[in-house]
């Protein structure tokens, strides 16, 4: 609707330059105008310039076409009238029955005005009246972003907007709206006496964002009224306040503030709610209590080498922000981070802070602080042999109020070299030396133990790679058999040092030919093995692409240090792989697995799939991990999420969904029920979900959800359970 008063505006400033060329002997050059008609009549003593017959009046990319246009110069009058059209260049075009403006264009009258805009919404009005320079009154005025019906043009959109009066305000840069009726297939559905919003000239300005409302959730039914205020061009606040059945009110909001180098974002809430601790099963508790979160996301380029940020999260307790969902914050872990980190030529330097907090349900220890953590990495320049240097250091701090403390220095310079012999074979030989520095505070938890503790870890490898294709007409197959071996001494982790970094560690098919396969640094992969597989794979309009790889490591000799942690292999690891199967574009298939290399048992499997064309479509993903296989948890686990999904014609689609635990103990997660609609000027959505999920706080619910979307308009939404 804001595109029309930009082209009714610019309309009248082309009708204005016309009447003021008509008035001039020689037209200026800044402004040239092209006037073309059948008959030109002018009129000395009336002071009247008159076109008729296809007059076509051009001004830049602007066309203004109509049966008669008339300028009277001592009326200061200027008229265009019969089948008045105005071709905008950026798509608009207007039409008119009649034009006529005075006094230099501050008061004037345009009959049966019509818009379309370049996205083909449409616009129209009985008349227009343009008063004192800056107002433009419009009567019986309707929008509608929606195409007509082919069959029948004169049946109604499926929405638009009808409205008594429609008033624009240029000194105020506002439209305002009285009486205005939405209708949906021709019936009124909704009404407001008022409504207002800017004009296009205007980019922000302070009023009401779309609301939301509904009903269902762990705080009952609400309505979400934000209201935005803009404070100057380069930042501005959101009060966003939530009001709820169960837990009153909710305070929100928002300020971003944009500078030239940088750029800032706070987000928060504050509430006074019901507070429950403890597991879902034994809940204590503890009455109303302030409650809330905290998010801020910050940048600085400090130039082209150096930049900052600075990211907190932060809530009151661990079930406040899955309580109260409206803020997209349900992560297991809040992690606050401060960096700055420089880039330059093949060095990279950073300072990292760290800080975390753990909103899982089970207890857990202590989170610790990590500030400083320095990296400093250089990659050198080719040599002559064509291998290249590389430096990595690290310094890193971590302290409890309880627990360990560790201070750890390392360096670790690496030697790459490779080369492809004539004979096809790619070899690739690394040599490396990581060298640590502890220092370990609270080692027993006795609060007066400390220890130092030095290591040196050189490690040296060669990786060989044996290329194979075969090319048919339609088919290209490879087959690459690749074989690592892998020296290094044993007794490299002693249990003085404790583990930080790397307590979740997984061996599969992404890691297996990796030096070091553990995340950190506090572990290193330490002992003598070889490393072996081969990668097929297939390519051709038939078959599409198919991909396999299969793997297996052997350790020479046992790490009495590792052999507990069930982190490394005692001597031959599981196999390890994957498949991928991408055929057609109605068949992805990605299978991942790990099986025992003692009876070829399932120890993990990850399944990701799609299938089937967007009229029936199955999708889902498929998680096992057997008991003890992952160091970050030794249960079991077993998870299904599928989902049917069909595009039903050119508007509507639906979808079906579960997410399950397969275990013994486990059950249903999630279920969802999805049905959409979506045209050119409309959009519907509505989402049924049951969660099972159950915490001190948070109890199993049914939800549903409805949106509804109107171009240009924005959208209203709710739930309801």
């Amino acid at each position: 609707m804001e595109q029309f008063w930009k082209s009714v505006i610019v309309a009248l400033c082309v009708v204005l330059a016309v009447g003021q060329a008509f008035a001039r002997e020689q037209l200026s050059a800044d402004l040239p105008v092209l006037l073309l008609a059948d008959e030109i009549n002018y009129d000395k003593e009336l002071g009247t310039v008159v076109a008729r017959g296809k007059v076509e009046i051009v001004q830049g990319s602007r066309t203004l076409l109509a049966d008669a246009v008339s300028y009277n110069q001592k009326t200061d009058t200027v008229s265009a009238s019969g089948n008045v059209v105005l071709h905008e260049p950026t798509g608009e075009v207007v039409f008119a029955e009649f034009v006529e403006l005075s006094d230099q264009l501050k008061n004037g009258v345009i009959k049966r005005i019509r818009v379309l805009l370049e996205d083909e919404s449409r616009f129209a009005a009985n008349s227009a009246v343009r008063k004192d320079g800056n107002k433009t009154r419009m009567r019986r005025a309707v929008y509608s972003p929606c195409k007509l019906c082919k069959e029948d043009h004169d049946a109604p959109p499926l929405w638009q907007l009808k409205a008594e009066r429609v008033e624009h305000d240029q000194v105020a840069r506002e439209i305002r709206y009285r009486d205005v009726y939405l209708e949906m297939w021709g019936y009124p559905v909704a009404y407001s006496p008022y409504l207002s919003h800017p004009d296009p000239t205007v980019n922000r300005k302070a009023g009401f964002l779309t609301p939301s409302f509904g009903t269902g959730g762990d705080a009952g039914a609400f309505i979400r009224l934000p209201y935005f205020i803009p404070i100057g061009d380069d930042k501005d606040i959101t009060v966003d306040p939530i009001i709820t059945k169960e837990e009153g009110l909710v305070l929100s909001g928002e300020y971003r503030h944009q500078i030239r180098n940088a750029e800032v974002r706070l987000r928060g809430s504050i509430a006074e709610a019901e507070r429950k601790e403890g597991d879902a099963n034994n809940p204590t508790e503890k009455g109303d209590r302030v409650r809330g979160h905290f998010e801020l996301e910050s940048s600085y380029h400090i130039d082209e080498t150096w930049q900052a940020s600075l990211n907190l999260e932060r809530a009151s307790d661990r079930s406040y922000l899955r309580k109260f969902d409206f803020f997209k914050l349900n992560r297991n872990t809040l992690r606050s981070n401060a960096n700055v980190e420089g880039f330059r030529q093949r060095n990279y330097i950073a300072a990292n802070a760290y800080w975390f907090q753990d909103l899982r349900t089970d207890d857990r220890a202590e989170q610790p602080i990590v500030a400083p953590v320095l990296d400093f990495n250089h990659i050198g320049e080719a040599d002559g042999f064509g291998g290249r240097w590389q430096l990595d250091a690290n310094l890193r701090t971590l302290f409890r109020g309880k627990g360990t403390d560790s201070q750890r220095v390392s360096v670790k310079p690496t030697y790459q070299i490779g080369r492809t012999w004539n004979l096809g074979l790619v070899t690739t030989a690394t040599m490396s030396a990581q060298m640590d520095v502890y220092r370990i505070e609270n080692v027993t938890g006795s609060g007066n133990d400390a220890a130092s503790r030095g290591r040196a870890f050189p490690q040296a490898a060669i990786e060989a790679r044996y290329p194979l294709v075969r090319h048919s007409s339609n088919l290209k197959q490879i087959v690459e058999p690749v074989a690592m071996l892998i020296g290094a001494p044993n007794g490299s982790n002693p249990r003085v040092i404790p583990d930080e970094e790397s307590t979740v560690f997984e061996l599969d098919d992404t890691n297996l030919l990796s030096l070091d396969r553990f995340a950190g640094l506090d572990r290193v992969d330490s002992g003598s093995r070889a490393v072996y597989g081969v990668k097929v794979g297939m390519y051709g309009e038939r078959v599409g692409d198919i991909t396999a790889f299969i793997g297996q490591s052997y350790r020479f000799h046992t790490d009495r240090e590792l052999r507990s942690s069930k982190l490394l292999e005692e001597d031959f690891s599981d196999y390890v792989g994957r498949i991928d199967v991408k055929p057609n574009e109605y068949v992805d298939l990605l299978y991942r697995f790990k099986f025992s290399e003692s009876d070829f048992s399932g120890r993990s499997s990850a399944v990701g799939f799609s299938v089937g064309p967007d009229a029936m479509r199955v999708s889902g993903n498929y998680f096992f991990v057997d008991e003890g296989t992952a160091a970050s948890n030794a249960d079991r686990r077993e998870e299904l999420q599928i989902d049917l999904s069909s595009r039903i014609n050119q508007f509507w689609s639906a979808s079906i969904g579960t997410h399950r635990d397969l275990t013994g103990d486990g059950g249903s997660l999630l279920h969802s029920l999805r049905a959409s609609y979506l045209d050119e000027c409309f959009g519907f959505n509505i989402t049924a979900q049951r969660s099972f999920t159950r915490d001190a706080d948070i109890k199993p619910e049914s939800r549903i959800l409805f949106q509804f979307i109107f171009k240009h308009l924005g959208q209203v939404q709710s739930s309801a359970g």
